[in-house]
């Protein structure tokens, strides 16, 4: 079978010095940002096409259209693709004109009769029962694999209201069920969706793409629960700022935040990078840890040219000690703190400073507690203490737990015959 059957390319020859038997085998995959695939995800399709491309045609070009805003999603594209055949990463409204703006650079290749490659069409949600905002909502499943649904709709952007009528949409098409997912019921997407998700993707068939998919950690509930609510904290703490993106558990090559959203401000691009930390670890560990990460944060704002905005959640004492967890001041680099417990509000960021907003959160969190109920609790009965049932303890066997040599040598049946040699 050939290849190329499975994957959803355009052939675009492009054709030298005015002859028809000289050209540049080329073929063009179309992605964008609002996929729900971070860059990490998005290199890995693009280098699983290219050993297909290899095997099917060898002198083949690949020709990656990127719709996306700003440039700092097309920056790590390139950066993060492995070039294994001529590749040209280049925006929507750019083609390639000859051989150098492929990576390597391609030669022309002759041909005298042109063989026009067997290629699937490209996917139309339509023809699934899909359109765009389901099939965003699937992607967005596709990589949380379970979520509930305020966690869904704050990645896919939706509000409460229009994110229940998509997921029951989905639910309709056997593509989704409802299910237990630890404490409450959520979300989980079922392999035809899957399946579905990755058609979407141009993924070739029968490719392993789950471990670059999903999250790459599973981290507890109330710790991805805060993760996954970062654009909708970010949209309710900073209306001035513009999220394009957001991702969760996200690959950068060196470093995996928790959350990762990609916003702009004034014409300028952004990185909201989220620590989320239950509290569960040493001081000596959480010193050692985020003394790391905030360098790679800034080594990372450094080679991009991009300002990042670092923010650490936790409960209130991890948020006081992460201070001393803080080598240097970074010119390129915000830091803040906020309890977890506060969600829609962040304290100001300021470039090359340390801020935090603590003490507000207490003042919010006692006028919350000191707030009369609008019930009276006297009408709830307590519940009945039940008698503890102790459980008897097994009495020790009087048993050896080795055999005594000495009442076998004393047994007569276990004594040697003397007639035996």
């Amino acid at each position: 079978m050939d290849g190329l059957s499975h994957l959803a390319l355009e052939w675009k020859p492009i054709y030298l010095l005015g002859r028809k038997d000289v050209k540049l085998d080329v073929f063009k995959h179309s992605l964008s940002a609002a996929d729900g695939l971070p860059p990490y995800a998005q290199a890995r399709i693009i280098d699983l096409i290219s050993n297909q491309l290899r095997k099917a045609r060898p002198e083949a070009c690949l020709w990656v259209s990127v719709d996306a805003p700003g440039n700092w999603y097309l920056q790590e594209l390139r950066r993060l693709v492995k070039y294994r055949i001529p590749t040209a990463i280049l925006p929507t409204n750019q083609s390639p004109a000859d051989g150098w703006d492929f990576r390597p650079y391609v030669k022309p290749h002759y041909e005298h009769y042109p063989i026009h490659p067997k290629v699937l069409q490209p996917f139309v949600a339509e023809m699934h029962g899909l359109n765009e905002n389901t099939l965003r909502v699937l992607r967005v499943l596709a990589r949380l694999k379970t979520g509930h649904t305020p966690e869904i709709a704050s990645l896919a952007a939706f509000s409460n209201t229009h994110i229940r009528r998509l997921l029951r949409r989905l639910r309709a098409l056997d593509l989704i069920e409802w299910k237990q997912i630890d404490k409450y019921k959520g979300w989980e997407i079922k392999t035809k969706g899957l399946r579905l998700a990755h058609r979407s993707w141009n993924i070739p068939k029968d490719a392993h793409f789950a471990s670059h998919r999903r999250e790459f950690r599973y981290a507890g509930e109330r710790h991805r629960r805060a993760a996954r609510m970062w654009r909708a904290w970010l949209e309710s703490a900073y209306p001035s700022v513009e999220i394009r993106e957001c991702w969760t558990e996200v690959s950068l090559h060196y470093g995996i935040p928790d959350a990762l959203a990609w916003g702009q401000r004034n014409k300028r691009e952004y990185l909201f990078w989220l620590e989320v930390d239950s509290g569960h670890s040493s001081t000596k560990i959480i010193h050692t840890n985020y003394e790391r990460r905030l360098r790679l944060a800034y080594s990372h704002s450094k080679d991009w040219g991009i300002p990042i905005i670092f923010c650490i959640m936790g409960p209130p004492w991890v948020v006081n000690e992460f201070r001393w967890c803080i080598p240097i001041l970074y010119p390129n680099l915000a830091i803040i703190g906020h309890d977890w417990r506060d969600f829609g509000r962040l304290p100001v960021y300021e470039f090359g400073q340390w801020n935090q907003d603590l003490s507000e959160t207490d003042h919010w969190q006692k006028g919350r507690s000191d707030k009369k109920l609008t019930f009276d609790p006297k009408q709830y009965p307590p519940k009945p203490k039940t008698n503890k049932v102790f459980k008897q303890i097994k009495q020790k066997t009087n048993k050896p737990r080795f055999m005594d040599h000495s009442s076998i040598s004393n047994d007569r049946d276990w004594e040697r015959d003397p007639n035996d040699k």
